[in-house]
């Protein structure tokens, strides 16, 4: 299942503000858990993982994508290996020689046999240890991997359709490639996507 766009990026917990709370509160609110909950893992994935890629990224993990990188093919296993390596990144491949290549060089690695993006998910919290948990607090872009940040409405007037705009009063933004997000219409999907993992993982 490939990630919608515009999506909101809550899976598990919706924040509520009161319409008293400035802008500014908000957005320190937002930027304190930031530092308070974020227990980030760092991963480099290959090219057959681009939806697990955006659905880590959306738990708030920091996670490189070969595919983002205009890599040539015959070069990705060495680039893959060179920011494992060199950025102490969790290694994501379908690969079971680049698994293994990776655990030969005392590299950590995780060998996704699932083509199924919630049994990657698992497959993922299995190995490391840890549940993948969505928070907006913490969220990164799904698309580059940016930190998403609560944005004042009157800053995005003019960039989303006037119907959406109109419709919400909260709108996040990526503060990398300038994306903009809100609760849409695929809301029901992604928490059905959060409970299925959520069974799963037990």
């Amino acid at each position: 299942m490939d990630l919608p766009h515009p999506l909101f990026l809550m899976l598990r917990y919706k924040i509520r503000f009161d319409r008293k709370i400035s802008h500014d509160i908000k957005r320190q609110l937002l930027l304190t858990n930031r530092q308070i909950i974020s227990d980030s893992m760092k991963f480099i994935a290959d090219g057959m993982l681009g939806k697990l890629t955006r659905w880590l990224r959306l738990a708030g993990h920091d996670v490189i994508y070969i595919g983002d990188l205009g890599v040539p093919a015959d070069e990705q296993d060495d680039v893959l290996i060179s920011h494992v390596e060199g950025e102490k990144r969790v290694l994501l491949t379908c690969d079971v020689d680049l698994h293994r290549r990776a655990r030969r060089a005392g590299s950590k690695s995780v060998f996704i046999k699932s083509n199924d993006v919630v049994g990657q998910l698992v497959e993922v919290s299995k190995r490391c240890g840890r549940k993948i948990q969505i928070r907006p607090e913490n969220s990164r872009c799904p698309m580059c991997n940016g930190a998403i940040e609560l944005a004042a409405k009157k800053e995005i007037e003019g960039k989303i359709p006037r119907a959406v705009f109109d419709a919400h009063r909260e709108f996040w933004q990526c503060s990398n490639c300038g994306k903009i997000y809100w609760q849409g219409k695929h809301w029901k999907t992604i928490l059905g996507m959060a409970s299925k993992y959520n069974r799963m993982v037990k």
